[in-house]
């Protein structure tokens, strides 16, 4: 398991599971909502049961710890000083360094809860929870997180599960208290209220068999069904715990493996539409060096393309946000064998397909969820006036994300009736499709090849062939009208 693919096995985990069929993460979730109900039920063999069933699963190999483990204290630290964005970036950063680390999954799903994203929260914290089946502080925050959903039964079980395993009990009883008594949400009260009272736990509820999706709508309704606001959740502890050795070793890279592989059963995102609503225009870059704003208005709508074949991944590539409505733009060869796709656009990810492609010029038009973003604005100019001009690539060489470099358009040329622009800005594998911008943050092509013979001969589609391609209607992107000028 490299570090470039950790994001994907992350984006699989956001993604949700897809009802065409069963993958790794839906095991795992099946003994983990198996846990809950045995112990909603006070019934500690059952508990016991599926945790051992779980120590039994295969587990992904370690990553790099030592790369791991500042960033992890670093997350700590923003979580300690009230910031949970910067924390969440952090505790990301140390995922991808090492994915099969428990209490780094179990943070970051801490700190998708801070901020309200229960989703995610939920399926980062199931998943630490398979790795450690006994770390009781990913236990408390699950069962806040289904009391913040409105599910009082699901989060009683979540608390007395965090009761049980937990090292320091009484510490766990006064979390509980004063969350029965001061959260915001009645069910993460009625919750906590429960686990404190075990010898009056409610009726198990019946929970779909293994294999399929356990989401909130295949449940039944949960016990509070108004809409409850998101409170502050229970702090984690500022430094690492020793959690429990599994009773068997892990073994192998599998479970990551199938998490790839369960990216084919995702249901495709929809063609959305939605209204250029709340959009701000990108910022003009001023003065005599725009490198650092240009990089920062274009980091958002620059996207890294993951594609997978044979339930497998296969190729790295860039592409480029190009509207509001989630269009991404990138080369044709990028995914031209690709049996399923994903994106990722600065910190926002998405399942993505194909809605056009063409070989000549090589472009393919991307459909994504990833609305309400501005795109880039496209530059349809072409012509002598442009050679020297200074531009601006990001893109994903090697899949080292974001990486930033600059040169000037070197020539005009016209390959089999398609025009390109010629630039000295170094691009490399991995940069085809991404963004070639001008100094006012227009996009003034697509990076798309280069001669390994020779310095810094590299070629970009010009943006005009995108422009007039009839990939899709030009009302929905951002045309510059400048022609030729230098900002």
């Amino acid at each position: 398991m490299t570090s470039r693919l950790a994001p994907l096995a992350l984006l699989v985990l956001l993604s949700g599971p897809s009802s065409a069929g069963a993958g790794q993460y839906e095991t795992l979730d099946y003994h983990i909502q198996q846990m809950i109900v045995q112990s909603a039920a006070n019934d500690e063999a059952g508990v016991q049961t599926f945790r051992e069933q779980l120590d039994n699963l295969r587990r992904p190999e370690a990553g790099d710890a030592a790369q791991a483990q500042p960033l992890f204290q670093q997350g700590l630290d923003y979580l300690n000083h009230n910031q949970p964005k910067e924390a969440l970036s952090a505790f990301r950063q140390a995922f991808i360094a090492d994915p099969a680390d428990a209490e780094t999954a179990g943070q970051l799903g801490f700190s998708y809860l801070r901020l309200g994203r229960l989703k995610e929260a939920e399926r980062l914290l199931v998943y630490a929870l398979a790795l450690a089946p006994a770390r009781s502080a990913s236990w408390l925050h699950l069962g806040q997180v289904y009391g913040q959903s409105g599910d009082a039964t699901r989060s009683a079980g979540a608390f007395a599960n965090a009761y049980r395993f937990a090292q320091d009990r009484p510490r766990l009883a006064g979390q509980l208290r004063q969350l029965a008594a001061t959260d915001s949400a009645d069910a993460v009260r009625a919750g906590a209220a429960q686990a404190l009272r075990p010898g009056q736990s409610a009726p198990a509820t019946q929970l779909p068999a293994a294999g399929k999706s356990t989401s909130v709508a295949d449940l039944p309704p949960p016990a509070v069904a108004t809409p409850v606001p998101v409170s502050p959740p229970v702090a984690p502890p500022t430094a690492r715990t020793a959690d429990p050795a599994p009773s068997t070793p892990p073994a192998g890279g599998a479970l990551l493996d199938s998490l790839r592989q369960g990216l084919s059963n995702l249901a495709k995102p929809a063609n959305t539409t939605a209204p250029n609503v709340g959009l701000r225009p990108m910022s003009v870059a001023v003065g005599d060096n725009p490198g650092q704003q240009i990089y920062q208005n274009s980091i958002p709508r620059t996207c890294l393309i993951v594609t997978f074949r044979n339930g497998k991944t296969d190729s790295l590539g860039s592409g480029l946000l190009v509207s509001a409505d989630g269009l991404v733009v990138t080369n044709h060869h990028v995914i031209e064998n690709a049996d399923n796709l994903a994106v990722k656009c600065g910190e926002r990810e998405s399942v993505a397909r194909v809605g056009k492609r063409s070989k000549e010029p090589d472009l393919a038009l991307l459909m994504t969820t990833l609305n309400r973003v501005d795109g880039f604005v496209l530059n349809d100019a072409y012509s002598q006036e442009l050679i020297g001009l200074e531009v601006f690539v990001i893109g994903n060489p090697y899949g080292l994300e974001g990486t930033f470099s600059t040169g000037v358009i070197s020539g005009l040329r016209e390959i089999d009736g398609v025009r390109y622009f010629q630039i000295s800005a170094p691009i490399s594998p991995g940069n085809s499709g991404g963004p070639v911008i001008l100094r006012d943050g227009s996009v003034i092509g697509i990076a798309t090849m280069g001669l390994k013979k020779g310095q810094n001969l590299n070629f970009a589609i010009a943006a005009a062939e995108l422009i007039h391609s009839g990939l899709f209607d030009p009302n929905r992107m951002k045309i510059s009208a400048a022609r030729g000028k230098n900002p």
